[in-house]
């Protein structure tokens, strides 16, 4: 090694020194002594292949005056080939490499040893994958690959790195011998210090030119052709081998004659083996070592002037050389350790130990007594105290105590290897400066230091620097450390971090390392040093209120310290200051001037200059206003002294003690419940996070179980890092807010969610008053209110859930997160642990999809990820049945760094993702293997369970348990769903479970033959429908891993999904290019600008045909979720690729806070298509591919101003850089004409202008485009169906069109029709004669903005000229038939206006999966199993009920019957104000055996089938499937009868079937029912499955409910009108009417609760209440609660009740209970119509409504009075006209009519008016 006084020694072409780091040392000779490099990126060494890119790119020459040629390859493997050939060829080439990098290059390395291929490798040394991923420096890589030939050199310090480039490089070409030069990954590669650099000069008179030239002409060249790589036979194979013996025995030789050359030209010298020795007598203990290792030994004893021991650095390890290496062991020298950085398990030694054992024997010194060690795994850090302990161990008197073999740096209590630590050692002379720096990750403070150390560095021709980094595994928002050292006194050769007690210098720039339980970020700070910190509580002015600040702040144990070691304490407010000058969390710069005032290693001034010097240079590519900015800042910041505060440490500091009073310090007690659970957090997780992971023993990893790399699952959710530079968190705005959950699906952190609560629960929050909620939406949240909530101590403020609101305004908006801190933190806890209710909602849609718990929760992802919204929506689909194979890259780094795993389990199943990662470029491969391996086992589970089922159905009753049997039924039905791929194998395994352990339990049969019974129980985990999922990025998919990939895809038996988070980068390794790189993008390995397009991966993969293929993003929400449905229900591969926006890629102007708006520009501009390729459509007879954009609604070229990576280049190369943005502006065009052109469809246009009809959609849940895709398939004069958005007003001028529009909201239009309908509505120019229309509005007519959109687009359609030529279609959710009724009689109308016949075949007759089974007869219990499994499933989530009371209120003799009927829905189903309750209504037994007998003799009631749907798996009777199931005796549709119709064959027939008059004439002689048109059509016989498809399922009725929670909180009562109907034949009943007529006290009706359309008022607000008939129900609801809330001392708004009814006489409901309530109460006031008890003179509701004054008082003139609508659906537009005379005080002035009017919109658009009709 070289001292600084032989590095001075040599003056003459000698550059000045300069402050790099291993990997730009290395590089640098490289790149001038090679013709060519072929790279790819692998952390610790892509630095080397981006440094030689960069220089490649700048036009920097070689020695030959050349460019370096430099080639980015698909994979490690690639580049070793490609090197080879460039060998082969004559070239000068070499490659930069690491870890499993190295490992694929064996092959090659084989081979170019074998052909004598002079090259050198340069290897930043790193540890392999084992039992898990390290991307730390250690010895494991270089290790594997010594057998290959290469002669292999060890660097030791950053200088090494330097010159060993060069001997190398020198050393191959004279022996040539290929070498692999390597140093240690990290802790050189990454270490930054001074060095001398190797000018062109000394290197031209280094290089063998003469040797260069021979290697030239051995090339291959067809002018002197040869042959190589023969396939070789025994009989020569092993003399060939041999032959180059000789060119292996010179190799040393070489290398001293190389290093002896370069001492001559540099003056620096070196040794193969180097030894060092500082004692004055003769050591009697050597140490021998490689790498950085080297240099720690070597200061450590100079530090102690050792007499006892000293030093061998091994340089050359390849060739080894024995006599060489034991003439260096002085004779005195009896013992050796040797240290090895690898392990090799379950060898006699590592490599090293075991080449010193062999040289000793074979050199005759077999006495000397040796002990092997390892050190340093993993970047263990490896220092003078481990140096100094190893020493005492090889001194101990007896060699038996000696501890061999022996580890250091750890504590191994298992096996007992490890060496105890001594006390602290500082070998470093005082004159050096050490500092470091506690920073936030993306904070710029590791950026800013390394510029910082380079400055200093370069300000002094005689400074010494070092610095080295420390980084935490999160992506961003993680700690990092920073060890600087200076001196200008002495060369500084420490590869080790700064040691406790030692800095000088101490910064913390994010305050919470400072609070207890966190970081001890003093430590490393020497007695009176300087300590600064940055916080808050800086920009308190008064001192002493400051000082409180800290206290409550900092740690007491921090605090303590500081006082007791006179530590000098300084604050600045840096966050403050940074977001003053709108740079939000970057304080580096302002740091950086803190420690140049305070460490004065530089004049202030000076360093000033200098950091304004860095600021353009570091920030120039992102814009002059960045520049602006930070210049702005600095000079703020230096101009303010102020600004930075010394703080006075109070003597009281030093009797501080810790406290427990912190909601942080005991988070684990408080939130785990497992033991197990809280035992790995206390004994792993919180040593590892307050990086004290070196001091936890063996013992502990093996007592967690965590042997082999295993993790227990959910441990992010207790770290709580507060990762938020922003200091911003979500607030909700419920007010605002229609559930839609577009905010929840977005989160990247899980950190914002909805909660579906009781009411009850809402109350018992921590803080009731912030806890805010309404009430939710949807039947399947009957009696629930709807809550956002946000995680404070997990959101990272990325403001992505705030873009994504599609409301205006926004329910969302970003406040500070100190706003209400203590209470959303205990709030968020409190909702956490609620219980999961996403089984309550179908996860289908998006809202459904987010009110599932996501399993996949507060990821170490950067702020505003764009990869892991996809994950998590993954798991939310299917978590709880899935496998992941994840590749090496981001995704594996933030979903699955030690001891971090943020995959976690359902609370409720304690299921959930099952994560694995093996390598990078083997991904697909280790899916299918996990996929081929479960399929076995589950196959084997399925032939085990029919075996079992056979033998058990074998036996007769007596001969099997009750629990067998059981066990037997759900066998049978698990059976009969195993490849259903759903949850319902997992749910049917839940019900099992318990079974299986009984039996198991009770079984006593002994012997060696394994009960059946126990063999299906072991594989178990195989009765779900696994989901194997096989992710990773796009480097993985695109480019390493593509070929494996391929493989996958390639077959059809390969039911896998594979989903690419695209970020069109390398993302992990620091944003290097790779094929999904877009051509003129400036990235790592292409600074100059991508050259080539895109790959088109997509489609690659659909030229399969058989694979299902999804290009998605964040934009279009809803068509992620589709994808991801379609692609685990698709029986085959699939392949998804979802556009990730990424911070390597520069977004401007908020980086990734722009998340959600860069997805959407994306689409837009046609830079990122959205499509579907769905092989399952091919079955109908339907084109596969869906474009889901068709429109290119923004410019590409503005997007790419969007992101610096295509900004830097038109910066550097404004030419390149426009040529290549033309080409992508003509690229994209080109690609969405080809993309439509792919989704033309298969019918008979030659271009999609020739449709005659266009068809458009605009569609919020999917509804929409599914009927507007259907009808485009059914017309034969349209294309296909578009988004309105995806076209301009101007397309639709002079043309046809057919809309199909939802509404959604407030009468908001959805998000895809927003554009076309601002463009409708801006258009002035009447549309062209022609122009036709007609519009299907889809909506809910229990709201008063039913099809709104619809309703405005005809309007403006009409007002613009277009003709209508069809009347609006409305098709109601609400009404009986649902949407589909209104949208057949629409159908019926738009088929003869265009002219058009109706489709052939009626779309959608999907027949059941049902077959005839062979038994003849069901057991009845079995029959009521079935009914269970019907009413409890997915789609019904019904309960049994019993009736308490069924009383008329109505005399016997009047001609209507209303009841009030009382339930026990007691606590199972609790219920809110304003709920209604659902009941499931059956037909008659007798009616469904006399209509099964009369309609045919293939089967009858008793007849048994196996049925797989309804949500029944399993076998039932068809008398049980007609009267619970099927609505047989409901009215026939007209979409019924024509269904019916296509299997008639008697024309005549089929004629009157289709008669709508047929219809109505038979519905009012007989109340036709579908039973008798089946009996009146019978000749029209369907078969079983598809009559059963084609008869609607019973539907539930819906009753308001008249009690109120808070009085009768278990029983439900209803106010129900047994409503008949007249037929010529007499009077009939509907199916629900008729059966509760019947029911009895003790019955039980199948109920659930259904949240009611109106959201009831608190006691305090003024309401007006109009129903009438059964429609009063909700108003004594409503009224009952008032009551209770003044006999509790609340105060209570007015009551305004208006009731009409008939006949005051016999339905005055609830009439005394009413006026007692009237009389009893001054704030009640009850206005009563009754129509017709005077004939002359009928009087209505709204008649008094509208002579009131009533309404006006409470609605018009009080702000929060509400009003609440209950009745049929022909009340509320006479109310309305009544609501309008009484706000204009019955004026008939038109203008105030319509203010009276607008008034009353206005109160609908605020939801002050809501109404609940049928």
């Amino acid at each position: 090694m070289a001292t600084k006084g032989e590095v001075q020694r040599k003056t003459s072409n000698v550059e000045k020194g300069k402050c790099v780091d291993g990997n730009w040392a290395a590089a640098h000779v490289s790149y001038r002594t090679n013709d060519s490099a072929f790279i790819f990126p692998i952390t610790p060494s892509s630095p080397m292949g981006e440094e030689v890119d960069a220089w490649a790119e700048q036009h920097k020459k070689n020695l030959w005056g050349q460019e370096l040629k430099v080639v980015e390859m698909q994979s490690e493997g690639g580049a070793a080939g490609a090197l080879h050939g460039a060998l082969v060829s004559g070239a000068l080439a070499t490659t930069y490499t690491a870890s499993q990098g190295l490992l694929l290059f064996i092959p090659n390395m084989y081979k170019i040893a074998g052909e004598l291929l002079p090259t050198v490798i340069h290897v930043a040394s790193r540890a392999l994958a084992g039992q898990g991923l390290s991307i730390y420096g250690d010895h494991s890589d270089t290790m594997l690959v010594r057998g290959c030939g290469w002669s292999m050199m060890s660097s030791f310090s950053v200088q090494d790195a330097h010159d060993m480039a060069a001997i190398c490089q020198v050393a191959t070409l004279n022996s040539r011998v290929p070498f692999l030069h390597f140093f240690d990954g990290f802790r050189t590669s990454h270490e930054v210090n001074k060095i001398q650099l190797i000018s062109d000069e000394q290197l031209l008179e280094l290089m063998p030119f003469d040797k260069i030239e021979e290697h030239r002409q051995r090339a291959l060249s067809p002018m002197h052709p040869s042959q190589r790589g023969t396939a070789q036979a025994p009989d020569v194979f092993m003399q060939m081998v041999e032959s180059s013996n000789q060119y292996y025995a010179d190799v040393e030789g070489h290398i001293v004659k190389a290093m002896g050359d370069f001492h001559r030209v540099t003056g620096r010298k070196y040794e193969p083996i180097e030894y060092r020795y500082y004692g004055t007598t003769a050591p009697r203990v050597a140490l021998i070592c490689m790498g950085s290792g080297v240099a720690v030994i070597d200061s450590t004893l100079k530090h102690l002037k050792s007499e006892s021991a000293c030093l061998i650095g091994i340089r050359m390890f390849r060739p080894w050389n024995r006599k060489r290496f034991c003439d260096l062991i002085p004779k005195s020298v009896t013992r050796l350790a040797i240290l090895d950085r690898t392990r090799e398990g379950g060898a006699q030694g590592e490599p090293l130990y075991l080449d010193v054992c062999t040289s000793l024997m074979q050199e005759g010194r077999g006495s000397i007594f040796v002990a092997g060690g390892r050190y340093g795994l993993g970047s263990k850090d490896f220092t003078p105290r481990m140096v100094s302990s190893i020493i005492q161990n090889m001194l101990r008197k007896d060699t038996n105590d000696v501890q061999r073999p022996f580890t250091v740096g750890i504590t191994d209590d298992v096996t007992n290897l490890s060496l105890p630590l001594g006390r602290s050692l500082n070998v470093l002379d005082p004159s050096v400066t050490q500092c470091v720096f506690w920073g936030f990750g993306s904070d710029g403070t590791v950026g800013a230091n390394k510029e910082a150390v380079k400055m200093i560095g370069n300000y002094h021709e005689d400074m010494e620097v070092q610095a080295y980094f420390e980084y935490d595994s999160k992506k961003s928002s993680g700690w990092t450390t920073s060890h600087l050292r200076f001196s200008s006194d002495v060369s500084i050769q420490a590869p080790w971090r700064v040691e406790e007690n030692a800095a000088d210098y101490v910064a913390c720039h994010n305050e919470s390392y400072v609070q207890a339980n966190k970081f001890d970020v003093i430590k490393y700070l020497k007695r009176r040093g300087n300590f600064f910190l940055n916080t808050t509580a800086a920009a308190i002015d008064d001192p002493e209120k400051r000082l409180e600040a800290l206290e409550h702040l900092v740690s007491p144990k921090i605090l303590r310290n500081i006082a007791m070691r006179n530590i000098s304490l300084y604050i600045m407010d840096a966050v403050g200051l940074s977001r003053k000058f709108g740079l939000a969390g970057r304080i580096n710069m302002i740091c950086q001037v803190v420690f140049f005032r305070l460490s004065n290693v530089i004049p202030l001034d000076d360093a000033v200059a200098l950091l304004k010097a860095t600021i353009v240079k570091a920030y120039s590519h992102k814009g002059d206003d960045i520049v602006k900015k930070n210049i702005d800042l600095l000079d703020a910041v230096v101009s303010d002294p102020n600004t930075l505060i010394k703080v006075e440490v109070p003597a009281r500091w030093k009797k501080l003690h810790e406290h427990n009073d912190k909601p942080y310090e005991d988070r684990h007690n408080r939130l785990l419940d497992d033991e197990k659970v809280r035992k790995f957090m206390a004994e792993i997780v919180d040593p590892v996070s307050r990086l004290e992971g070196d001091d936890i023993p063996v013992s502990k990893f093996l007592e967690n179980h965590l042997l082999g790399g295993v993790m227990i699952p959910g441990t992010t959710k207790f770290e709580k890092r507060n990762p938020n530079p922003s200091g911003k968190i979500p607030k909700w705005n419920f007010d605002d807010c229609t559930q839609c959950n577009a905010c929840i699906f977005i989160c990247p952190h899980a950190a914002i969610r909805p909660f579906v609560v009781t009411k009850d629960e809402a109350l018992n929050a921590p803080f009731p008053k912030e806890f805010d909620t309404i009430k939710a939406t949807g039947a399947e949240f009957g009696g629930k209110k709807y809550a956002i909530r946000v995680s404070p101590l997990d959101c990272t403020g990325c403001n992505a859930c705030v873009e994504a609101c599609p409301e205006t305004p926004k329910a969302l908006e970003m406040q500070s997160i100190e706003t209400n801190k203590e209470a959303n933190e205990k709030n968020w806890e409190y909702a956490y642990d609620l219980p999961e209710r996403g089984d309550l909602i179908d996860k289908k849609t998006v809202r459904g999809s987010q009110f599932q718990t996501p399993l996949m929760e507060f990821s170490g992802a950067c702020s505003g990820c764009g990869e892991t919204p996809y994950f998590k929506l993954l798991t939310q689909m299917f978590g709880e049945r899935m496998v992941i194979a994840n590749a090496t890259g981001c995704s594996t780094i933030w979903g699955g760094s030690f001891p971090s795993n943020p995959y976690t389990v359902s609370k409720k199943t304690g299921r959930g993702p099952a994560w694995a990662n093996s390598l990078f470029e083997d991904n697909a491969e280790y899916g299918l293997g996990m996929f081929v391996a479960m399929r076995h086992r589950r196959e084997r589970l399925i032939t085990l369970v029919e075996d079992y089922v056979h033998r058990m159905e074998l036996k007769d009753a007596s001969q099997k348990t009750e629990t067998e049997s059981k066990l037997v039924h759900y066998l049978m039905d698990w059976l009969e769903i195993k490849n259903d791929k759903s949850d319902k194998c997992t749910h049917l395994f839940d019900k099992m479970k318990p079974l299986f352990e009984k039996i198991m339990g009770e079984d006593s049969t002994t012997g060696v033959a394994i009960p059946l019974i126990n063999r299906i129980w072991s594989d178990r985990d195989m009765f779900p429908k696994l989901s194997q999922w096989i992710v990773g990025g796009d480097g993985w998919a695109y480019d390493i891993g593509f070929g494996g990939l391929d493989h996958v895809e390639a077959f059809e038996s390969n039911d896998v999904n594979v989903l690419v988070v695209d970020t069109e980068m390398y993302s992990n390794t620091g944003g290097q290019c790779s094929k999904a790189t877009p051509a003129g993008a400036s990235a790592k390995f292409a600074v100059g600008g991508k050259q080539q397009r895109k790959k088109s991966i997509g489609e690659i993969f659909m030229t399969y045909e058989h694979v299902y293929v999804a290009s998605v993003s964040l934009a279009n929400q809803a068509q992620v979720l589709q994808a991801f449905i379609e692609a685990d229900k698709h029986d085959g591969p699939s392949f998804i690729v979802a556009y990730s926006p990424c911070v390597q890629q520069g977004i401007r102007p908020r980086g990734l806070d722009d998340m959600v708006e860069e997805s959407r520009f994306a689409v837009d501009s046609g830079y990122w298509p959205l499509y579907r390729y769905n092989p399952e459509m091919i079955l109908e007879s339907k084109n596969p591919f869906i474009l889901d954009s068709k429109k290119l609604r923004k410019d590409v070229t503005s997007f790419l101003q969007r992101e610096s990576r295509f900004i830097n280049l038109r910066k550097k190369h404004p030419e390149v850089a426009e040529g290549l943005i033309m080409k992508m502006n003509s690229d994209v065009h080109n690609r969405m004409d080809h993309l439509n052109q792919l989704a033309s469809g298969y019918k008979a246009f030659d271009h999609e202008d020739d449709a005659s009809v266009k068809v458009l959609f605009a569609s919020e849940t999917g509804t929409a485009a599914r009927l507007a895709r259907d009808f485009a398939d059914a017309c034969v004069l349209s294309h296909v169906a578009d988004a309105m958005d995806d076209v301009d007003v101007d397309d639709i001028d002079g043309g046809t069109t057919v809309f199909f529009i939802a509404t959604c909201g407030q009468g908001a239009m959805p998000q895809n029709a927003k554009a076309f309908y601002k463009q409708l509505c801006a258009r002035t120019d009447k549309f062209k004669e022609g122009t036709q229309f007609m519009v299907m509005g889809l909506g809910d007519s229990s709201y008063y903005f039913f099809c709104e959109s619809a309703k405005l687009v005809e309007k403006k359609m009409i007002e613009l000229g277009a003709n209508k030529i069809v009347d609006l279609g409305l098709g109601d959710d609400f009404a009986e038939e649902g949407l589909e009724g209104g949208l057949h009689d629409w159908l019926d109308d738009v088929w003869p206006a265009l002219d058009v016949p109706p489709p052939a075949e009626v779309p959608h007759i999907t027949p059941v999966k049902v077959e005839y089974s062979p038994k003849a007869i069901i057991k009845p219990s079995d029959e009521e199993r079935v009914l269970h499994m019907y009413y409890q499933s997915d789609d019904i989530h019904a309960k049994s009920i019993p009736i308490l009371s069924n009383e008329k209120m109505c005399g016997e003799d009047y001609d209507r019957d209303f009841r009030t009927i009382r339930l026990n829905t007691g606590e199972e189903m609790p219920y809110e104000l304003g709920d209604a309750l659902e009941i499931f209504p059956h037909n008659d037994q007798d009616k469904v055996a006399e209509f099964l007998h009369e309609y045919t003799h293939d089967f009858d009631e008793r007849t048994v089938v196996k049925i797989h749907d309804f949500g029944i798996e399993g076998e039932v009777s068809l008398g049980t499937l007609f009267t619970y199931v099927l609505d047989l005796f409901g009215k026939p549709s007209k979409h019924f009868m024509q269904q019916l119709a296509t299997f008639e064959t008697d024309e005549e027939e089929k004629k009157t079937m289709l008669d709508i008059g047929f219809l109505v004439k038979a519905g009012k002689e007989a109340g036709l029912t579908m039973a008798d048109a089946l009996i009146r059509f019978k000749k029209a016989h369907p078969p079983l499955p598809v009559l059963l498809a084609i008869i609607p399922t019973i539907k539930p009725r819906a009753y308001s409910i008249a009690s109120a929670p808070s009085t009768s909180k278990n029983i439900t009562e209803l106010l129900v009108l047994i409503d008949s109907w007249w037929c010529e034949a007499g009077t009939r009943y509907g199916l629900t009417c008729d059966m509760l007529r019947q029911k009895l006290c003790g019955d039980h009706l199948w109920c659930r609760m259904k949240a009611g359309s109106m959201d009831p008022p608190e006691p305090g607000q003024p309401v007006l209440c109009a129903g009438i008939g059964s429609g009063l129900a909700p108003h004594m609801a409503f009224l009952r609660d008032k009551v209770r809330a003044v006999q509790n001392g609340e105060k209570v708004g007015k009551f305004s009740l208006y009731f009409g009814n008939r006949k005051k006489a016999h339905e005055y409901l609830y009439q005394a209970e009413l006026e007692g309530y009237e009389k009893k109460y001054d704030w009640f006031t009850l206005h009563a119509a009754f129509s017709r008890d005077d004939p002359k003179k009928k009087v209505y509701v709204q008649d008094l409504v509208g002579k009131t004054d009533d309404a006006r008082l409470l609605l018009h003139d009080t702000p929060d009075g509400m009003m609440y609508v209950c009745g049929n659906r022909n009340l509320p537009k006479p109310l309305q006209k009544a609501l309008v005379q009484s706000f204009s005080k019955w004026s008939e002035d038109p203008k105030e009519i319509e203010k009276a009017n607008n008034a009353m919109e206005q109160m609908y658009v605020k939801n002050r008016i809501q109404q609940e009709v049928w």
